[in-house]
């Protein structure tokens, strides 16, 4: 099963896509992919906040780059929240990956989760698409690159989310898909 969490900046999205992860109460495995890299003494406090909210329940992995490898890992009855792929884009710009094939084997991979239902993959990311359009072609590259993988993502996801000030709306799911 592959299930999309958009929103925009302190939505709510994460703390969404956490509650509705330990609600699936028959998964026994809970993986939290995190994308984030600690570049300040803000940003280090942040996460560890971040893992005390979790509590003892997930399993840190940190990758900020190497999506694919990490997914290639789980077995059944797994859930593995990825949060959150707007900062794994910028993660790969910053590092002058192509973000064509980058995106490629990950939504590649991805389809193999398709339908799985003793294997739940939840995305987060920030939806782009409704402030201003970027000034710089830097800032106007990376919102292009984060509207398409979402709407790849959600093209292929079982079920897609949006949250708006914590309140989450369905965009789509099983029943209405």
């Amino acid at each position: 099963m592959i299930i999309l969490v958009l929103g925009g900046a302190r939505s709510g999205k994460s703390r969404y896509a956490i509650k509705y992860a330990e609600s699936l109460s028959n998964f026994s495995n809970f993986y939290y992919i995190a994308t984030a890299q600690a570049m300040d003494e803000e940003m280090k406090k942040r996460i560890e906040r971040h893992k005390k909210e979790r509590g003892d329940k997930w399993k840190l992995i940190e990758e900020p780059l190497d999506l694919c490898e990490v997914l290639k890992k789980f077995e059944k009855n797994s859930v593995a929240l990825i949060d959150c792929l707007t900062l794994w884009i910028t993660n790969l710009m910053m590092k002058n990956y192509s973000l064509e094939e980058s995106f490629k084997r990950f939504l590649q991979e991805l389809k193999t989760f398709k339908n799985k239902p003793d294997i739940y993959i939840i995305c987060v990311a920030n939806e782009v698409g409704l402030g201003i359009v970027p000034t710089s072609s830097l800032g106007r590259k990376f919102r292009d690159y984060a509207g398409f993988l979402n709407q790849k993502i959600a093209e292929l996801a079982d079920e897609v989310y949006f949250v708006v000030a914590g309140c989450p709306l369905i965009l789509k799911s099983m029943k209405n898909s």
